[in-house]
């Protein structure tokens, strides 16, 4: 179930790359649009959702905002970098964070097993980050936007199991709906957002079937991830990302092969065997895990 949710993200992050590189230009924009989306979790409601208590609403709302300002931070730094290097970054730096967050507010602990493979997720991070060519970095700025999002989505996975923990599944899956829709509201506050969200141009609205169909692969793989938090260890689930980035790679590469103006990914010589010594190193982190 993890596996193909992790490969259904590995499609949408790549749709993501496309849409934000030739016809979004503000990645708020984006997240509003996912945040919007995200009532549609609301269908599930006549299955279990309750009224929850005033701290349960409050963590609700938290997990779901947090949730949707991580997603606005992973989209400037796949606007700036390239995606087999930023979605990567992020995945494995998440479950480090959630640790972090899970030994304060989760009855959870890691092992030295599981210590260790969060050390592999972190040096498979720092490959990724390190210049191999001559180029420009191709994350500079967008790497700084990654952590932060890598830090946003450790506390909101966090905050999500604990809710799990202490809610019905669904009844606490649809309140953080309203949180993460929530969040995209107030990313109307800011002058520049709200022109392009409300006045989007030509090419962001003749491309909204392409942007439905990576929501709708994320959206799958959402729901499937976050079901396996209700049953399993949320770090645990959260560092099974290794599986997407062999996914995301492949597909890449496959994409910057036939259609190389599309991508504009570096994905030969130096560049590519960094690539894929860094998610090699990840996914023997993953493999600890298992």
């Amino acid at each position: 179930m993890v596996i193909i949710a992790y490969a259904l993200n590995a499609v949408a992050a790549v749709v993501d790359k496309v849409l934000l590189s030739k016809s979004i230009g503000n990645p708020a924009v984006y997240a509003f649009y996912i945040a919007f989306l995200s009532m549609l979790g609301w269908v599930l409601a006549p299955f279990g959702v309750r009224v929850p208590t005033a701290s349960e609403f409050a963590l609700n709302m938290g997990a779901g905002i947090v949730f949707t300002f991580a997603l606005l931070f992973l989209f400037k730094g796949l606007k700036k970098g390239e995606s087999s290097r930023i979605t990567p970054f992020v995945g494995a730096l998440s479950p480090v964070f959630v640790w972090l967050f899970s030994y304060f507010l989760l009855p959870e602990r890691l092992g030295v097993q599981e210590i260790s493979a969060l050390v592999f997720l972190v040096v498979g991070s720092l490959v990724l980050v390190k210049r191999v060519d001559n180029l420009r970095a191709s994350g500079g700025g967008g790497f700084c936007a990654a952590c932060v999002s890598a830090v946003l989505f450790g506390l909101s996975y966090t905050l999500t199991k604990y809710n799990f923990n202490h809610q019905p599944f669904v009844s606490a899956f649809v309140w953080m709906r309203l949180g993460a829709f929530l969040g995209g509201v107030l990313l109307l506050l800011n002058a520049r957002n709200r022109k392009d969200i409300l006045h989007p141009s030509h090419s962001a609205t003749k491309n909204t079937g392409w942007f439905f169909f990576g929501q709708a692969a994320g959206a799958c793989s959402f729901v499937l991830v976050n079901y396996a938090i209700s049953l399993a260890n949320v770090s645990l689930v959260n560092a099974l990302q290794g599986v997407q980035y062999v996914f995301l790679l492949v597909m890449v590469w496959f994409l910057s092969w036939i259609h190389p103006r599309l991508m504009h990914e570096r994905m030969h010589g130096k560049a590519l065997a960094q690539k894929i010594i860094a998610i090699g190193i990840i996914g023997a982190g993953f493999a600890l895990l298992l």
